[in-house]
């Protein structure tokens, strides 16, 4: 018996018990409401016909669609060998991304690189809004994928490169946009529900709850998800709630206006040291070298872990008018991390990031050759609440040019305003006893720095279907962008 999962609270901080009652309240919740929609469909619905003769049998491969600098994955029609349960299976599974995790069994922080760039180096957004934190603190931890609710996402657009003007100067790498199932329109009051689950080794375990419906213009959806793993690797244990509600309306020709919430608790042990060196060496473990890990991990009978909750609210509109195209949105986010392992006080590495933000755009044609999209962003990323890391302002102008049917030349501009407020402080040591600033003529703990460029852009295709049959599907494409950013390697 692996003793030391036998016991996965161990070690956990003294609230697991309520939090645990929490959890188990809001899955009874979802499964009670489940099947009260369900008895309700069932005794509203039509009459439950007999056996049906089966005529056709209609095999669909993945959709997925390609293009000379963009790939988009649809989730309901993507399939992978086992039941994708949150993101992260999706993500690690396409050949461009790179994934670097310990374990692909517990979703982590910043375990993907993107084409050979890490996290800093390329942008992952929702609906074109890019997600944004500062990191830090015994890791990055830019961008948690497990917090992302699989069940509210539509679709998965890959963007290749830095050629695009509407992302952050931080896109170099390219760009991971969640694209979100859009309201509908109902033509009478419909709810309807879905629950799965699934199980597979080493005591991984998912369930999921979604209820969607609406009446005329009104959308409503919920979802619950919960993933639990003892893990591949020692003390490799994670318990992960999400859960996700968001009130829409549809507005006349396509447009639509939504509330999106989002909450998540994660639960995480981090895997020990299993080395056959050491005289807590367990066999039935996979052998990791005490040098491989940290020395504050290395104790298996530690139950060293990192909990992490977060909560978003966000806010999309999007509406096709005579003047093109518009797209706003808007987003707050708070997350905390909690360090634990036993025997040691963690509590003064405790903290929060805070971001919020919000984008405009519109997008228009002239004479259906100039698809031109102007608009803004803005991000204002703190942690610990009061403690401001950076601002950024942006506004930019992109041009999609059909110079033939074949040849397609973007260009776009993109005008970057960066406040970053430096770390200037040295926290005592046997060095600085007492402290002390990191420059001196700067007699403050952060100091402030203005940056400002304008960004060029540059990308050119050339389609080459119409030239042999055996170049279907075929293209050529050059971009020529510059990539500027101060953001790149350290915010904090």
């Amino acid at each position: 018996m692996r003793d030391d999962e036998s016991t996965p609270c161990t070690g956990c901080r003294p609230e697991w018990k309520q939090r645990l009652r929490v959890k188990t309240a809001l899955t009874s919740f979802f499964f009670v409401s489940f099947l009260f929609f369900a008895a309700t469909n069932v005794a509203c619905g039509q009459e439950v016909q007999g056996a049906q003769s089966l005529e056709d049998i209609t095999v669909t491969a993945n959709k997925v669609t390609l293009s000379p600098n963009k790939t988009e994955v649809f989730i309901k029609d993507y399939t992978i060998a086992g039941a994708p349960t949150t993101v992260f299976d999706i993500l690690k599974d396409r050949a461009m991304i790179d994934f670097r995790g310990q374990s692909d069994l517990v979703p982590e922080p910043d375990t993907f690189q993107m084409r050979g760039f890490e996290t800093r180096q390329f942008i992952t957004a929702v609906d074109g809004l890019p997600i944004q934190k500062t990191g830090g603190w015994w890791g990055d931890h830019y961008l948690d994928y497990a917090m992302v609710p699989l069940s509210a996402v539509e679709s998965v657009e890959f963007l290749y490169g830095p050629h695009s003007a509407l992302y952050d100067g931080k896109s170099f790498g390219g760009v991971i946009n969640f694209k979100l199932k859009q309201p509908a329109y109902y033509d009478k009051a419909r709810m309807t529900g879905n629950l799965s689950a699934s199980i597979r080794n080493y005591g991984t375990q998912s369930q999921k709850i979604a209820l969607s419906g609406g009446k005329s213009r009104f959308n409503i959806d919920m979802n619950y998800e919960r993933y639990r793993t003892d893990g591949y690797l020692r003390n490799g244990a994670a318990d992960i709630d999400t859960m996700a509600a968001s009130l829409g309306y549809v507005l006349p020709s396509d447009g639509h206006i939504r509330l999106t919430a989002t909450w998540s608790d994660l639960m995480r042990k981090i895997p020990s040291a299993n080395d056959p060196k050491r005289p807590d060496y367990d066999s039935s473990y996979p052998v990791v070298l005490e040098s491989d890990v940290s020395y504050r991990w290395r104790n298996p009978a530690d139950h060293s872990g990192r909990d992490y909750d977060g909560h978003s609210i966000r806010v999309d509109f999007k509406q096709p008018s005579g003047w093109g195209d518009w797209n706003v949105g808007a987003y707050y986010t708070d997350e905390g991390q909690h360090y634990y392992r036993n025997g040691f006080d963690y509590s003064h590495y405790d903290t929060n990031y805070v971001s919020y933000g919000a984008l405009v755009k519109n997008r228009f044609f002239v004479k259906d050759v100039h698809e031109i999209t102007i608009g803004m962003d803005t991000a204002h990323l703190f942690q610990k609440y009061s403690e401001k890391i950076v601002e950024t302002w942006a506004g930019f102008i992109q041009d999609k040019w059909e110079i033939t049917g074949p040849l397609t030349l973007t260009t776009g501009l993109r005008l970057e305003n960066i406040n970053i407020w430096w770390d200037n402080w040295w926290s005592p040591s046997s060095k600085y006893p007492g402290g002390a600033y990191k420059d001196p003529s700067h007699p403050s703990r952060q100091v402030k720095k203005n940056y400002q460029k304008i960004v060029p852009k540059s990308f050119l295709t050339y389609r080459m279907d119409h030239l042999v049959d055996w170049l279907r599907d075929t293209s050529l494409s050059a971009g020529l962008s510059k990539i500027w950013t101060p953001r790149a390697f350290c915010e904090v």
